[in-house]
């Protein structure tokens, strides 16, 4: 998917730098050279996968927020459909058009060689959500993962009063996010030797492939108390999975395990902890708009005080949803 936006020329454009420490005609990531005045700025975005709810509200955030800013910047951006091959060449491809920032949502750590090229060539690099294993990058905006696991962990630890069996559904393995969702879930659960956590397969973030794999654990038989998801998507999946097939696995036992997931992006989430279905997830706030104030910022000269701009979460449950919904009007429907 490709969005190109087209402006009016802005008259007079004043860029200062755009990096963190940066020198003029260095490599530290954010020397640019002076466009002319006839000359807009561009900003371009690289999305790791725009197909799951989460992303497609955090591109919609994005775009809306690069509107505002139509008179300073032309703006593009492109989805990589979670191919990290894709996204490296979708990265040195909008190098040649020489933009300003770029902003980058990493599919995995391998596409770190294509960001970093990019800081090196004096391009301030904002990351998105998901980190890279180097300091090459101006800014990193996103959710802290690792305490959402940690909230996640403390909610699943007073749901079962510290006893009982978890099945944690994980994400991409190689992403930061699942690394960190389940790092700090894990150490909660480490303070509370009376819970069995069993460890799933990565489900990739995808509803499908986390129904699969429920109804093949339930064939198991394997008596579990808490279903912990690293994303809402891959809990829908999970509690889809166990009304289609718990009766067949556990027959005249009515118990249902609690369902908890992350990124409350979703109508759909919401309107499930309300019908019991799930009961709770945590806001995973989406980076993008942040990330175009940002860059607008850059471009005038203004650079992020702080290398790490850590947004915050929410806790979802049914005594909250009303409220959550008032707040967060543009939920994905």
């Amino acid at each position: 998917m490709k969005t190109s936006y087209a402006f009016a020329v802005l008259a007079a454009l004043v860029l200062v730098g755009c990096g963190s420490g940066a020198t003029e005609g260095g490599t530290s990531g954010g020397t640019a050279d002076k466009p002319k005045d006839t000359e807009k700025a561009l900003v371009v975005f690289s999305q790791a996968n725009s197909q799951d709810p989460w992303r497609k509200v955090f591109d919609a955030e994005t775009k809306a927020e690069a509107e505002k800013h139509a008179a300073e910047f032309a703006f593009d951006m492109q989805d990589a459909g979670g191919d990290a091959a894709k996204q490296n060449n979708i990265i040195d491809t909008f190098m040649v058009r020489k933009p300003k920032v770029l902003l980058v949502s990493p599919t995995e750590t391998s596409v770190q060689t294509s960001i970093e090229k990019a800081f090196d060539a004096g391009t301030a690099v904002i990351l998105l959500d998901r980190a890279i294993d180097s300091e090459k990058y101006t800014a990193w905006i996103g959710g802290d993962n690792v305490d959402i696991g940690r909230k996640a962990g403390e909610y699943v630890a007073m749901k079962l009063a510290g006893k009982g069996t978890v099945l944690m559904i994980q994400g991409i393995a190689q992403a930061t996010p699942t690394k960190d969702r389940r790092g700090g879930f894990m150490e909660v659960m480490a303070k509370n030797p009376g819970i069995k956590v069993i460890e799933g397969d990565d489900c990739g973030y995808q509803r499908q492939k986390a129904r699969s794999f429920m109804e093949t654990f339930l064939q198991k038989r394997e008596h579990i108390d808490c279903v912990y998801a690293h994303n809402d998507e891959m809990a829908i999946g999970a509690r889809l999975a166990w009304d289609a097939g718990a009766q067949n696995a556990f027959p005249g036992d009515n118990r249902v395990p609690v369902f908890v997931g992350i990124d409350g992006c979703q109508q759909e989430v919401v309107d499930m902890i309300k019908d019991g279905k799930l009961d709770a997830t945590f806001k995973y706030p989406t980076p993008g708009a942040k990330g175009v104030e940002v860059a607008a910022e850059i471009l005038k000269g203004n650079m992020p005080k702080e290398k790490k701009i850590v947004l915050p979460t929410t806790l979802v449950t049914k005594e909250f949803a009303d409220q959550y919904m008032k707040d967060n009007p543009n939920l994905a429907k």
